[in-house]
Parts: structure tokens; C-alpha cells; sequence
């Protein structure tokens, strides 16, 4: 274990300007159209060369699609992974073995192209459920991304796996250790069927530390739970979520144990980075118009602090109220009262930003004036505090509007 007098207690990462997965050295993506959609890109390759360490987490959702069936299977069985082969469009998901056997195949097909074991490789899929993919598109297209794979292609790939984003979101950053530059760096996709319980919708992430599996899959866990499990958009779950997080080591630095520094800095740097995706998923919510942070303290645990807080964010009453900048704090009590717990109506107090609100379960004379104007800001903040315990929990979400049912309602006709 390194010794303090050598190392600070914590790190200072740097944020990488303009930063992606790419940031990332001995990291190559590509991108191309095959004709699964009308005009956009669908269809990307993310290639790490070598021998690799790889973690995932995947929706719980019984109806999990073919592609994290397939990935879910690969990675138990290894976990040196070289490729992820990533399709926008078609989710491949509820379409049976016949599905499987796409998924499979596309793994096949990249394996021939990038002269890749079968088992290196993993595939992702995002898009609209129930159709089958074409595999003559499929193989089209990771004919034409195996020969232009780079290592400036990473904003290209960010903006491939969209669906019906607006925003590609990626994420960089980097911190020294033993003048090792050690780089964490991902990108993510989604707005809307964001109510995870695991991670959510699609987000790659690579780095240069050595790491054991068993590890990361520890770092992992504990980062996805702080940041993309403690977000919702609508509160509906997919069917193809997943993180996938590879690390190729090149950086010469590695890490030994949990108990060292350099694991210590490492998570909190793969946290930056899942906590500034996450938070650019709920920015780019379909329709959105605010960002809502919800924090709960004063809980007896961290479960109850989570359900209270995700109640709330669920609430389409209080979604409805937020775009309406309608302060409607009744709405945000009668979601904490429809938690299956024993809490206390009585206890509780909501505040915005620092204006009370409620108090003790009550009515509270507090500024109108100040807390109509917070309601007209981008970012708003409500904190409810329990006063029953100790434990806490944020969670991150948006507001509902026209928008978002036009979105939906017309999701077909999204090319």
C-alpha cells in the first residue's frame, strides 16, 4: 500500500476539454450508415486491441434484449473483450430465438472482419422493439466501420448511437499517478425509458489502468449505483440497458488491491465520469425543459431515502407541476406518503433551494415571489428532510411536457 506521506488522501482529476471514449489511448471507434435508418448513422464499432479487463451491468427488465442476453453471456465467460458492434434503430429485443441468432451472428460477422475470437467481441442494440435485424445491413456496415476505425472518431460514434437524443453525451478525464497519465472516458445515449435499477440505457467507458476484474466489477457496481441508478426521466425501464467499462492497462499503472490509493482515485475519477453521462441523460430528457435534483436526508436507510426521492421524481403530477413552474408542494408530500414504509407524515419537512416549505407535515408561510422565481430556472432543487435517521440519497430527474408526448406519440416517424 502506498504510503500518505507520498500520495494525497484524494485526487484532483482533470477534465478533459471535448472529451470521449477516445481520450482514451489505444481506443478506435467508427461509424457508417448501413440502412437501417433513412438518413442517419447507425451503426458503430468501439475496437480496444489487446488483452483487456471488462465489467458490465444490464437491465432487469424480463424482457431483456437479445443483444444483453448475448453480452451478458460472453462477458461470464470472458472477460477479455476487444469490440463492442453497437446498431441504432432496431432494439432487437421480444424477437425470440430467431434474435439470439441475429445477435450471435453479428458477433460472427465482426469476428471475420476485424480478425477478432468470437469471444472478444460483445453487441449492443438500440431502436424500436419487435423487428428483426437485417443482417445483410448488419454485416454492410461492420464491413465498411472495420476499415476506418480511428482514434479521432469518438464524437462520430457518441452521435451513431442515438435514437431520438438530441444530444450525443460523452465525458473525459484524466489524473496522474507515478507521472502515469491515467484517462477514464465514455460515452452514453438515452431520454426517455430511463428508470434503470441497474444503469441505464446504452453507455461505453474505457481506461488506461490495470484493474482486475473483480475489482472493477466492485468500483463499477458502486459508481452505477450513485449516479445511474439515481436517475429517471419517466420511470419506464428498457428492455436493451447496459454499461460496459474496458480497461486495457496501457497506462503502466495498476492497480494492486482495494485498500490503495490509486483504487481509491480511480473510482472516484469512473464516478466523475457516470455521474456527468447520467446527468447529461436527464439533461436531454424528450422534451424537457428543467432539471430537478431531488435530495432526500434524514432517512432511516439508503432504500428508503432512494424510494422517497424516486416517488417523487415519478410523480407525474409533480413532472406536470415543475413545467407548469407550479410550486404544488401538496403533490411532492402525497408521493412521499405513498411509500410502502413506516415514515412519519409528521416529521417531515420540504424545502426549495433554502425556502421552507412545508414544515413538520405542514403548511409554511414562505416568499412566493422568491420560490416563483427558482420555479422559472433550469436546474431546480428540492431537499426533503425526514428527520428519522441518518441516510441520504439524490436523485436526478426532469419535468413532463407537450413535447415529450408528441415525442412519443410520433416515435414511429423518427428517422
Amino acid at each position: 500500500m502506498e504510503k500518505s506521506s507520498k500520495y494525497k488522501e484524494d485526487i484532483d482529476y482533470e477534465i478533459i476539454q471535448d472529451g470521449t471514449i477516445t481520450s482514451v489511448p489505444e481506443v478506435f471507434c467508427s461509424s457508417g450508415h448501413c440502412g437501417i435508418r433513412k438518413w442517419k448513422d447507425d451503426i458503430s464499432i468501439i475496437l480496444i486491441p489487446g488483452n483487456t479487463v471488462c465489467s458490465g451491468v444490464f437491465t432487469k427488465n424480463r424482457f431483456a434484449a437479445a443483444p444483453v442476453i448475448v453480452s451478458r453471456q460472453q462477458l461470464a465467460k470472458n472477460r477479455n473483450i476487444n469490440a463492442i458492434v453497437i446498431n441504432s434503430g432496431i432494439a432487437n429485443a421480444c424477437t425470440g430465438y430467431e434474435g439470439l441468432k441475429n445477435a450471435e451472428k453479428t458477433i460472427e460477422i465482426a469476428s471475420e472482419y476485424l480478425d477478432l475470437k468470437k469471444e472478444n467481441i460483445l453487441v449492443s442494440s438500440t431502436g424500436r422493439i419487435g423487428k428483426q435485424l437485417p443482417l445483410e445491413k448488419i454485416e454492410k456496415g461492420i464491413s465498411f466501420c472495420s476499415k476506418n476505425l480511428r482514434a479521432d472518431n469518438g464524437h462520430n460514434t457518441a452521435k451513431a448511437i442515438l435514437t431520438i437524443d438530441k444530444h450525443p453525451k460523452e465525458f473525459a478525464v484524466k489524473f496522474f499517478y507515478d507521472n502515469k497519465a491515467i484517462i477514464t472516458g465514455g460515452i452514453a445515449k438515452g431520454s426517455v425509458m430511463v428508470e434503470p435499477d441497474m444503469a441505464t440505457t446504452l453507455s461505453f467507458i474505457a481506461t488506461n489502468i490495470y484493474i482486475s476484474s473483480g475489482m472493477l466489477d466492485c468500483i463499477l457496481g458502486h459508481c452505477v449505483d450513485d449516479t445511474f441508478n439515481c436517475i429517471s426521466t419517466d420511470g419506464c425501464q428498457s428492455t436493451n440497458d447496459m454499461i460496459i467499462v474496458i480497461a486495457n492497462g496501457c497506462s503502466g499503472a495498476r492497480i494492486e488491491d482495494k485498500d490503495s490509493l490509486l483504487y481509491k482515485y480511480f473510482k472516484k475519477a469512473l464516478h466523475a465520469v457516470l455521474e456527468n453521462l447520467s446527468r447529461k441523460v436527464v439533461e436531454d430528457g424528450e422534451g424537457a425543459t428543467k432539471v430537478i435534483e431531488i435530495e432526500i436526508k434524514g432517512a432511516s436507510d439508503k432504500n428508503e431515502a432512494r424510494s422517497v426521492g424516486k416517488k417523487i421524481a415519478n410523480s407525474v403530477l409533480f413532472k406536470s407541476a415543475m413545467y407548469g413552474e407550479d410550486i404544488n408542494w401538496g403533490r411532492i408530500a402525497a408521493a412521499i406518503g405513498s411509500v410502502d414504509n413506516n415514515i412519519d407524515s409528521g416529521n417531515i419537512d420540504i424545502y426549495l433551494s433554502d425556502i421552507l416549505i412545508m414544515e413538520k407535515g405542514m403548511a409554511k408561510d414562505y416568499d412566493e415571489t422568491a420560490a416563483a422565481a427558482l420555479l422559472k430556472e433550469r436546474n431546480i432543487k428540492f431537499l426533503i428532510d425526514l428527520n428519522t435517521g441518518n441516510a441520504s440519497a439524490r436523485i436526478l430527474t426532469n419535468d413532463i411536457s407537450y413535447e415529450y408526448i408528441k415525442i412519443n406519440a410520433l416515435y414511429k416517424k423518427q428517422k
